[in-house]
């Protein structure tokens, strides 16, 4: 996907369908976000169904990750190159924001569903688009987002994981660690083993809830939740005989939101025991309550996005998931952003926890190149099999190098098929680059017919030099040819590879950019 692509929703309950579209420079206080990944979640399935009065056409999405290209003025804690996870927005200046609970911010509707129509609009016509949603409508190859709803991320945590960490994940584990806060000595029960309930499970485990009970019509998924440490897992019609034979819990997790769910989670709670709900049900949704079963110091409250303050609770959740304590892809199942259609449908069915839109062929890379040092990306890359788009886009989206890592000597090979500098290249018998110091390159070094290396000067015109600049939003570290004009920019693989594209006069052949990837070696004798 060359250009900008969104999925547009046109109609309550149409498909959604792929346009191109353009997006708007990032103003005061916006940053713009080149997406990597995009949750599923069921509220935007509410809102494809137009039960959330959001204005169509429009773009949703909420669960967005992804990696600053530009920010607008103002904006201060973010610069482009950073890895972000996308949330809801908040004032930050009202009671509920100065009080630390942000997700009750007197302006959540403003900032979060009020409809924005000049962030997108169709290239072909300029039609414009509502968007906006929680504020990003993050199912688009690029979106503008606010500073006060991105969080930085390390670049280790693969986008797919990254993204749900953004609302699903943050619910559910959210709820438990802020608001329930269950102990060694409480039972907690979830209603519904979705991607919230699996999120709540795998945070009350990780904090050491003596018991945890969840409630969940289909079968693998509670025999997911057992594998993720529930301690049993049932059918809402064998809840009760398990209660009886348990005995009662002190905490309940409702994500269902139905009257028989408050029904149940009310019966199953112990006195002076609290549920929170979170399910989110078209219009108003009224439920009954037994006043009798609240006088015994029972507690229903409802709960917005885990009563989270992003830039405490996404960090924490990133925390736990390196710790092995909330493996979030165990949730997750990968579709293509070209394939929306399908991971909707199986949203909307019930055969994924999380749906998660990614970068067709790269994304799975990033992934396990984040686990394996860079050798899955390193393979993936060997095959030559990413066209121009790809390259471009993968480039970007890997984290930016420092001068100073780029010291000693570096093997290279081409990347870019059929390109003129790969063909010149190979006639010169190019091996790699040498950086002595920021100011001492030799940019071409060559191997002798006797085996040696040489630095080609007379190619060359002479040496080079490393300096940081910003090239397609990423700041990052770049050789300057002192003889010719032609710049190489560089991005992380891992600590010993880098990503590298030709720019300069005349760089293009046929269009086409250069991509090359260097590996650290060792000095000859060393």
């Amino acid at each position: 996907m060359a250009s900008d692509v969104a999925v547009v929703v046109r109609a309550p309950g149409a498909a959604p369908q792929l346009e191109e579209v353009t997006v708007a420079e990032p103003r005061a206080g916006e940053v713009l976000v080149r997406i990597l990944a995009s949750g599923v979640c069921h509220t935007d399935l509410v809102a494809i169904d137009a039960d959330a009065g959001y204005p169509l056409p429009a773009v949703f999405g909420h669960e967005g990750a992804g990696v600053v290209e530009a920010v607008g003025p103002d904006v201060s804690r973010l610069r482009p190159g950073d890895r972000v996870v996308l949330g809801f927005d908040s004032c930050g200046a009202c009671r509920a924001c100065r009080d630390g609970h942000p997700a009750y911010c007197d302006r959540f509707g403003a900032l979060n569903r009020a409809p924005v129509r000049d962030a997108l609009a169709v290239a072909a016509t300029g039609e414009p688009l509502t968007t906006g949603w929680m504020a990003q409508s993050a199912w688009a190859t690029r979106v503008l987002a606010r500073e006060s709803n991105a969080v930085a991320v390390e670049a280790d945590v693969p986008p797919s994981v990254a993204a749900p960490l953004g609302c699903g994940v943050l619910t559910g584990a959210g709820t438990v660690l802020n608001v329930l806060r269950p102990g060694p000595d409480d039972a907690l029960l979830v209603l519904g083993a979705g991607a919230v309930g699996l999120s709540a499970v795998m945070a009350a485990v990780a904090t050491g809830c003596g018991r945890v009970v969840v409630s969940d019509p289909l079968e693998a998924r509670r025999t997911l939740a057992l594998e993720l440490g529930a301690t049993a897992a049932v059918a809402p019609e064998e809840l009760a005989d398990l209660l009886r034979r348990a005995g009662p819990v002190s905490r309940v997790l409702d994500t269902v939101g139905s009257q028989a769910a408050i029904d149940q989670a009310l019966a199953a709670l112990a006195p002076r025991g609290v549920c929170a709900t979170v399910a989110l049900r078209p219009g108003a949704n009224r439920v009954e309550v037994a006043q009798g079963r609240l006088l015994w110091g029972r507690t229903l409250t409802g709960v917005i996005e885990g009563d989270a303050v992003l830039a405490r609770d996404i960090p924490r959740l990133v925390a736990l998931w390196r710790a092995g304590l909330l493996p979030v892809e165990r949730l997750v199942t990968e579709y293509p952003f070209d394939e929306v259609d399908r991971a909707v449908a199986d949203a909307r069915a019930g055969h994924v926890v999380k749906a998660v839109l990614v970068a067709p062929g790269l994304e799975s890379a990033l992934r396990a190149s984040s686990t394996s040092g860079g050798s899955a990306l390193l393979t993936l890359l060997r095959t030559r099999t990413l066209d121009d788009d790809a390259l471009a886009a993968l480039w970007r989206s890997l984290p930016p190098v420092e001068p100073s890592d780029l010291r000693g000597l570096w093997t290279g090979w081409a990347v870019t098929t059929g390109h003129r500098a790969e063909r010149l290249l190979d006639r010169l018998g190019w091996v790699g680059k040498r950086f002595r110091s920021d100011d001492d390159v030799d940019p071409i070094v060559c191997r002798t017919a006797d085996g040696a290396l040489v630095a080609d000067t007379s190619f060359a015109r002479g040496g080079a030099s490393l300096w940081t600049v910003e090239r397609d939003g990423v700041r990052t570290a770049a050789m300057v040819y002192d003889g010719l004009p032609i710049v190489d920019c560089f991005t992380r693989i891992s600590p010993d590879a880098v990503l590298g594209v030709m720019h300069g006069r005349d760089a293009r052949d046929d269009g086409r950019l250069f991509h090359f990837v260097l590996e650290r070696a060792s000095e000859p004798g060393a």
